[in-house]
């Protein structure tokens, strides 16, 4: 291998890294502010009509537990673990609550 070579592979290779570290800052961004939305969305819906829709925090924490389950499962990361069982009460808990109001209606 020449020079040239050896430098394009190195580029293409530290592009790749720069490229998996920009998708996995995204996501993270992407899950904060989808949980601050489902949040605010929870709270309006229950000072405008009085009503706790369970919905869109559900939805929310069913792709967290996914996301930190299929990390702990490839990683064995105690700490995704950890966040996974915790998604799992609280998924659990808005499930009961979201058919609790389909029940009532």
């Amino acid at each position: 291998m020449n020079k040239e070579e050896i430098l394009a592979k190195s580029r293409k290779e530290n592009n790749s890294e720069y490229e998996q570290n920009t998708y996995k800052l995204a996501g993270s961004i992407a899950r904060i502010v989808g949980g601050m939305l489902c949040a605010l969305l929870l709270i309006a819906e229950q000072f405008i009509t009085g009503h706790f829709n369970c919905g869109y925090y559900l939805i929310f924490c069913v792709m967290q537990l996914i996301h930190d389950g299929y990390i702990f499962l490839r990683t064995k990361s105690k700490l995704h673990l950890f966040s996974a069982l915790c998604f799992v009460g609280v998924a659990a808990v808005m499930t009961y609550g979201y058919v609790t109001d389909l029940i009532s209606r």
